[in-house]
């Protein structure tokens, strides 16, 4: 059965329309020669029409009543359905399993906005506004405030930075302040930088970039304070002159470790006034001069990463570095002033004149070669002898295209680099017989159950493809990659040097 007007056509559920018990609708008494033809009423018939025409008006506005109260009755219909969706969410809300979950577990997940983890600078305070318990664990843990962060994008007030120290108790800081290098600091960027070297005593990393008029800022600031829990410092300064720039402020730093300096902005060398003999790392842009001063007095560097001003003359007297593991340096030339015994990682361009007399008068067991292209074409006999002077070389990255004499070399004679275990090469697009003997010397080598892993450089040869799909097929970690990757593949963040990198985007 079809349902009225005032039922639910699902449920039959009828509802209290006003006009719902209309009368009935009596049938016309007029004929139908007279309402389907065009001959005029007689005169009985004329009140009938009227009445007729009066009763049905009477029922169509009450139809339209009807019809009125429908049409508004979704809407009152819709604010009762949002009104009873919020009072269901806010009671399913108090069942939440996330109501039980401990402070020490959120603390826990809390963590994870901390650094080193990626723009998670404002993840505190969108935590800590979500909701009175969560306030309450934020605030109370001085871990959450201990990373100071200031880009000059964001343009950010120094309440918000007074906020954050405060919170942070007495824990040690991590600290960045990140200025336009290409403009004067603002009043309000001198204000917090101000704010943040009243804590210098409480600095445990600190990264500084920006205009030289930042760091006339922190020597004013920091003059006399003991950077007394400092362990990592990294700066970027930009500045007008030709000479080095002379930066003191960070000498009395009983802790200090590792140094990093203008890695980014490498056409500006500078000279730091450091506590030298305890670093472990340092990497830094300098005449060779200017890192001279520091190399002799740096006997316990295990990292080094030097860029070095092309204009530099190197020295007779050869450096000794002790304890130096890993070395990158952006001018092989330089390798004859130092003496490493102990190194074990080199990373350098393939000038292969001065990396091979490097390497044959140390005495060190050499695990990773990586030779970076450069301007000068690679000597095929002086490639081959140095892989033959590295015979511990486990890693063995050659990222310019190979020369064919050293890739028929490599193949054809296993005695090449025994201990090899990782290899990447790259190769030059349509060269099919160096192609032809780099795989071969892959091939070989993992039959032989020396190499674990591969990666070929710049072919787009399908049968180059093929070879290493059926390489994959037996259990080789072995991989075709785009030139561009080289550097970010084989070389570790901490030792990539930034000329070097803009060199790279001018040949790709």
């Amino acid at each position: 059965m079809a349902g009225s007007l005032s039922s639910c056509p699902n449920c039959m559920h009828v509802f209290n329309l006003p006009g719902a018990d209309l009368p009935p609708l009596a049938p016309t008494v007029v004929s139908v020669d007279i309402l389907e033809t065009n001959n005029p009423p007689l005169a009985s018939q004329i009140p009938m029409l009227r009445d007729f025409i009066s009763h049905r008006r009477v029922h169509m506005a009450a139809l339209d009543a009807k019809i009125a109260v429908l049409q508004t009755a979704p809407a009152t219909l819709f604010e009762q359905k949002v009104e009873l969706d919020l009072e269901i969410g806010i009671h399913e809300g108090a069942l939440s399993p996330l109501r039980r979950i401990p402070a020490e577990i959120l603390s826990h997940i809390f963590a994870f906005t901390l650094p080193p983890h990626l723009d998670t600078e404002s993840a505190r305070w969108t935590v800590s506004a979500v909701c009175a318990r969560w306030w309450t664990i934020i605030i109370s843990q001085p871990c959450f405030w201990a990373s100071i962060c200031y880009r000059w994008q964001r343009a950010e007030q120094g309440y918000k930075y007074e906020t954050q120290l405060r919170r942070s108790g007495q824990l040690p800081l991590h600290v960045e302040f990140s200025a336009n290098e290409w403009r004067d600091l603002s009043v309000e960027e001198e204000h917090i930088v101000q704010l943040i070297c009243k804590h210098a005593a409480r600095w445990e990393t600190a990264l500084f970039s920006g205009p030289e008029q930042l760091f006339d800022q922190l020597q004013l600031s920091i003059q006399g304070d003991r950077l007394a829990q400092l362990r990592r410092l990294s700066i970027e300064v930009d500045y007008n002159g030709n000479e080095a720039l002379p930066l003191d402020m960070f000498h009395d730093a009983p802790l200090l470790r590792t140094v990093h300096v203008n890695r980014d902005l490498w056409p500006f060398p500078v000279a730091m006034v450091l506590p030298w003999a305890q670093l472990s790392g340092y990497s830094g842009s300098n005449t060779w001069s200017g890192h001279l001063h520091a190399l002799h007095s740096a006997s316990n560097l295990v990292d080094c990463s030097l860029e070095i001003q092309e204009t530099s003359t190197p020295t007779q007297t050869p450096i000794v570095l002790p304890r130096l593991l890993r070395l990158s340096l952006s001018n092989p030339h330089f390798l004859g002033c130092l003496e490493t015994p102990a190194l074990l990682e080199l990373y350098c361009d393939h000038d292969t004149g001065p990396v091979l007399s490097f390497l044959c008068q140390q005495a060190c067991q050499l695990q990773k070669l990586v030779l970076r292209r450069c301007l000068v074409p690679p000597d095929s006999a002086n490639l081959t002898r140095i892989v033959e002077a590295v015979p511990t070389v486990k890693s063995l990255s050659l990222l310019f295209s190979l020369p064919l004499e050293f890739a028929h070399d490599f193949s054809s004679r296993l005695t090449m680099a025994p201990a090899l275990e990782y290899l990447s090469g790259t190769l030059a697009r349509g060269s099919e017989e160096v192609e032809a003997h780099f795989l071969q010397a892959i091939e070989t080598r993992w039959l032989h159950h020396q190499l674990k892993s591969a990666k070929v450089y710049n072919t787009d040869s399908s049968t180059i493809h093929n070879r290493v799909k059926a390489l994959r097929a037996q259990g080789m970690d072995c991989v075709v990659l785009d030139q561009s990757r080289s550097l970010l593949d084989d070389i570790p963040l901490e030792l990539r040097i930034s000329s070097v990198n803009s060199f790279y985007l001018t040949l790709v």
